[in-house]
């Protein structure tokens, strides 16, 4: 089933050589996890590194199976660019803190 949704990226953790698991809160499903295949080796894919920094606010479109297992995310845009967020160390230390705390608390 397709799914387009706002999602909160709470963490990502790089998987083999050029994957990433993603765990996102999002608007219709809450806390879900997604395997992105490729993302690290592609350049020119529609999924940018990028956009998966600790509490991206972003507007995606996924394949949800409801299976209990990773799901899998088609696009994906930046719904509200933080301009400061990722340069400046302390906020970015913040950040960090915030997305350890909210993971846990919803959890």
């Amino acid at each position: 089933m397709q799914l387009r949704t706002k999602a909160i990226v709470l963490s990502s953790l790089k998987y083999g050589d050029t994957s990433l698991i993603v765990r996102v809160y999002t608007a219709s499903d809450g806390l879900k996890a997604y395997l992105l295949k490729g993302i690290l080796a592609s350049r020119k894919g529609k999924l940018k590194t990028a956009y998966f920094q600790p509490l991206s606010q972003l507007d995606i479109v996924a394949i949800h199976k409801n299976k209990g297992t990773l799901e899998q995310i088609r696009e994906a845009r930046v719904d509200f660019h933080y301009t400061t967020m990722h340069t400046d160390i302390t906020k970015n230390a913040i950040t960090l803190f915030l997305a350890e705390m909210l993971t846990n608390c919803i959890r």
